[in-house]
């Protein structure tokens, strides 16, 4: 009897212990992330349009180099990887017969800029605000004579020539002039 019991308690051992799970093997250390340079290029492209017709110029700027964290820590790599930003601006102008008219839109940045050509060459008497809105309008006879309306990044501008003295509405060719070179140049 002695054997039997020896025999099932070999039994109950050898059971027991092919029923363990195997020892996890440890885990190999992770390895580290490689370090990214980012080379940022800014184009500017700017359209304008008058009469009809589109002139495009395209102005690049050299690339610079920036370090980028990864895992909270600054690197700095060999390897590198591109990647562009671009700034666009677009002017329309049209002249007709019987109206003067400018559209823009362009990055907001450029907005202050424009305000202030537009404060120097539009009357102050028909200037009106509203939050970060810029309109100036003169009426004549119940009609607009003429209006600009400035926003964040956006101009629309209309002139009557039938409302404006000829003397007047070259003053409004040329302030579109100097609205289309100020958003060309960076």
């Amino acid at each position: 009897m002695r054997l039997i019991i020896t025999i099932a308690f070999m039994a109950c051992s050898y059971m027991a212990s092919a029923q363990k799970t195997p020892p996890t093997p440890p885990t190999p250390p992770t390895p580290s992330t490689p370090s990214t340079s980012v080379k940022v290029s800014a184009n500017t492209t700017s359209v304008v349009t008058i009469n009809g017709k589109t002139y495009v110029s395209t102005d690049s700027s050299t690339p610079v180099k920036t370090e980028v964290k990864t895992n909270g820590k600054k690197n700095k790599s060999k390897s590198s990887s591109s990647s562009s930003s671009s700034s666009s601006t677009s002017v329309s102008v049209n002249n007709s017969d019987f109206t003067y008219s400018i559209r823009a839109s362009f990055d907001d940045f450029k907005t202050e800029k424009i305000r202030k050509i537009l404060m120097d060459n539009l009357e102050k008497d028909h200037l009106s605000t509203k939050g970060d809105t810029y309109t100036w309008k003169k009426l004549e006879d119940g009609e607009t004579a003429y209006s600009f309306v400035l926003s964040e990044g956006k101009l629309k501008g209309s002139v009557n020539k039938e409302l404006n003295s000829n003397n007047a509405v070259d003053k409004f060719v040329a302030l579109g002039e100097k609205i289309s070179e100020a958003l060309s140049n960076n």
